[in-house]
């Protein structure tokens, strides 16, 4: 059902030098939070790879049996026809784009593609080679006047580089204030089509559930919790 009093046409892209981030992991566990939150939600793939459309794929299985789990639309495209790609948003609340590895390879379309979103989210984990990978992807952001922050993914708080890496990030630029630690759960469900919030765990669920409020915010989402009573 679509939430009352939701921003029509709001773009969430997932984009990061690096690969083995997570960036469709994101996408796919952020789409189906927006989708149970009321949302209109749809995905769009431009990797070649086509990770998010081959989840895709296997969730309509899963609805064929189970028709009670969400819809969730993905579409696959190349990069190249990322405007196509936005001229499909305003049919929806939220379109999130998963992108290639090494999109600032495509410097121009790249940059206009992220220009043309409302926030971008730049997955990275907590290495040495995440920080000099994505830093400067978040300097290109920021001094093309993109609205962007980073997300930590595969964090493990036990270990000596987490601190030190944050504070780098934190000094390159905005920090997601939800972090994604390892979960078997984001793997588990995704080999069936699913996302961590069509699961029953509920302290796994709540990680979600923060990033999809972060994301709803920054991409200028009113949910209908939100719409003051007439």
């Amino acid at each position: 059902m679509r939430s009352k009093g939701t921003a029509e046409g709001r773009v969430l892209l997932v984009a990061s030098p690096k690969g083995g981030v997570g960036k469709s992991s994101l996408c796919r566990n952020i789409l189906v939070a927006a989708v149970l939150a009321g949302a209109r939600g749809q995905g769009v793939d431009l990797d070649a790879q086509q990770t998010l459309v081959k989840w895709h794929q296997r969730r309509e299985l899963v609805r064929k049996t189970y028709s009670e789990t969400p819809e969730v639309p993905v579409l696959g495209m190349p990069l190249a026809d990322w405007r196509a790609a936005l001229r499909q948003a305003p049919r929806f609340d939220l379109t999130v784009i998963d992108t290639p590895p090494s999109i600032e390879v495509h410097y121009g379309a790249a940059v206009a593609l992220c220009q043309a979103a409302h926030h971008v989210l730049v997955p990275a984990g907590a290495t040495q080679d995440d920080v000099d990978s994505v830093t400067p992807w978040m300097r290109t952001l920021t001094e093309a006047g993109v609205p962007a922050s980073f997300v930590l993914n595969k964090a493990n708080r036990r270990v000596k580089s987490y601190e030190a890496v944050r504070t780098k990030l934190l000094k390159a630029g905005s920090l997601c204030p939800v972090e994604i630690p390892m979960l078997e759960d984001i793997h588990v469900s995704a080999g069936k089509g699913l996302a961590v919030l069509d699961l029953s765990n509920r302290k796994r669920n709540e990680t979600f559930d923060s990033l999809w409020a972060y994301v709803a915010r920054v991409v200028g989402m009113k949910m209908a919790a939100e719409v003051p009573a007439a």
